[in-house]
């Protein structure tokens, strides 16, 4: 007997629809699945097998055919077993319903040995494009139920989502909808309300003195620039860092969508949308596939792991220079294309970059406090591992210092005690707002031009170096609600600048 369902295949964060064709019927007993299938699919013969024989379905003895459509895509996952075995149960008459019903339908669902339905990695992409393509029912495992409720939000086209622990409720559910009686105990609730998660209660005033460092953040926030802090141990580098995320604004629902999707076939999703960017601070011991993705089977890294939020990077020249070589292209392009023989996977990955560093091996390199050990050689080698172009890719870069003692004391009296940060993401969320609703090009009048030509001849800039003073100048001026960038926003931006690596060499 022949029946015909469906299922889908990830690529990347999207995924493709796959139809699955079930033939059964006499010869000689066997279980085939065909269609360019990986070995998580190639065992789910084993475990459909077992699961229908451990409930009572056994399938008919003789040929079984398992055809995954279409042929050329390659396939992974074990969320095939659900549909896999909702058309036999058919093909054999377990379930009272028409083959036909079944090409209404998405399966997604990994069988247990004994009948249950597991969750699956992946699920909100998977089931967005079963939606996306109007298949009218979609079915899951009763553990992806929150994920679930998400794909209705997404589309003017509201699926019929259920979800199923095992397969007696798959039974009941088909034999239900088959009888024009579907039941609203397995139907999946769409959310009428998502709210955001609260980032922590960590504040910007937690971090004494360091104004000129919280202003770039300030600026970095609006303009959405890449940072680079360099200064001595306990200056207060990741402590910034720690506290940036939570100047950024809420994400858009697209956004927000995305990055879910995201977090969805890493495993990572705890179900519900992601509507606060996320913070990822990866070690610098992690490996080439934890930073920009990849592995045998190809999974995100935590660059795309930060979309639409934040990447901090400390101990910046700690890491393999292999590895951060490769963020000069992923700050360009926004995206990571990962290739294989058979599979190119493309990620997304617009984020802010936060890099923290000492600026020589002992940290202590032109510090006020304490006298640094390293010899020249020493601090040539520890600086080289970050090239110029990985640099020249940084907006901004600030130089901190140590405070004394005594310094501390005094903050810490003159210390206003109410937080900061609400007040400057508020300041961020304007400034975005205005920069949409102005001509962001950069026209100067002539003493700003005058301004520029100056700053040029005497620092030296470069033109890469003059364009990035003047897209931070107008996220500056952006902040002060200014249409026209001032010599004031020049001098500013001017202040972030490049650090000269060769004074440190020296």
């Amino acid at each position: 007997m022949y029946s015909k369902t469906q299922s889908a295949s990830l690529e990347g964060i999207d995924a493709r629809i796959i139809e699955i064709e079930v033939e059964s019927g006499g010869g000689m007993p066997s279980f085939n699945i065909v269609g360019l299938v990986g070995k998580s699919i190639s065992e789910s013969k084993d475990r459909v097998n077992t699961a229908l024989i451990s409930t009572g379905f056994p399938p008919e003895a003789g040929k079984i055919l398992v055809n995954l459509m279409p042929a050329h895509l390659r396939k992974e996952g074990s969320h095939f077993d659900l549909g896999i075995a909702a058309a036999l149960m058919v093909n054999c008459g377990y379930i009272d319903a028409a083959p036909q019903l079944l090409e209404s339908f998405a399966f997604f669902g990994e069988l247990s040995l004994n009948g249950k339905v597991k969750e699956v990695i992946g699920l909100l992409p998977l089931a967005l494009e079963a939606q996306q393509q109007r298949i009218r029912y979609i079915v899951v495992p009763q553990a992806n139920y929150k994920e679930a409720s998400l794909i209705n939000l997404a589309s003017q086209f509201n699926a019929e989502v259920y979800a199923v622990r095992d397969l007696f409720e798959l039974r009941a559910l088909l034999e239900a909808i088959s009888a024009g009686k579907e039941s609203e105990q397995y139907r999946v609730k769409v959310l009428s309300k998502i709210e955001s998660k609260a980032q922590g209660n960590k504040d910007l005033s937690d971090v004494i003195g360091q104004e000129h460092a919280k202003r770039g953040l300030e600026i970095a926030a609006a303009g959405r620039h890449h940072l680079l802090m360099i200064g001595p141990p306990g200056c207060g580098k990741s402590m910034l860092a720690s506290r940036f995320i939570n100047l950024l604004p809420e994400l858009s629902f697209d956004e927000a969508l995305e990055l879910t999707k995201i977090y969805s076939i890493t495993g990572l999703s705890d179900g519900e949308l992601m509507l606060e960017p996320p913070l990822r601070m990866p070690h610098h011991s992690a490996s080439n596939a934890a930073l920009v993705g990849g592995g045998s089977r190809i999974k995100p890294g935590e660059a795309s792991l930060a979309h639409h939020g934040v990447l901090f990077l400390d101990e910046l020249t700690e890491f393999n220079r292999h590895s951060i070589e490769q963020f000069r292209q992923i700050l360009e392009d926004k995206n990571i294309n990962i290739n294989r023989i058979r599979q190119t996977v493309n990620f997304p990955a617009d984020f802010i970059l936060i890099a923290a560093c000492n600026p020589c091996p002992c940290g202590y390199l032109g510090d006020k406090l304490k006298a640094c050990s390293c010899a020249p050689q020493q601090i040539a080698r520890y600086l080289g591992k970050l090239s110029g172009p990985l640099l020249d890719r940084i907006d901004m870069h600030i130089e901190l210092s140590r405070l004394s003692y005594e310094e501390i004391q005094l903050l810490n009296r003159a210390k206003v005690a109410e937080p900061i940060t609400e007040a400057i993401r508020s300041k961020v969320v304007e400034a975005r707002s205005f920069a949409k609703e102005i001509n962001q090009a950069i026209k100067l009048n002539e003493e700003e031009l005058k301004f520029m030509d100056n700053a040029v001849m005497k620092l030296e800039l470069s033109a890469r170096s003059h364009q990035k003073i003047l897209r931070l100048a107008r996220t500056i001026a952006n902040l002060d609600y200014s249409e026209q960038v001032k010599v004031e926003h020049l001098a500013e931006a001017l202040s972030f600048r490049a650090v000269d690596w060769e004074v440190y060499a020296k």
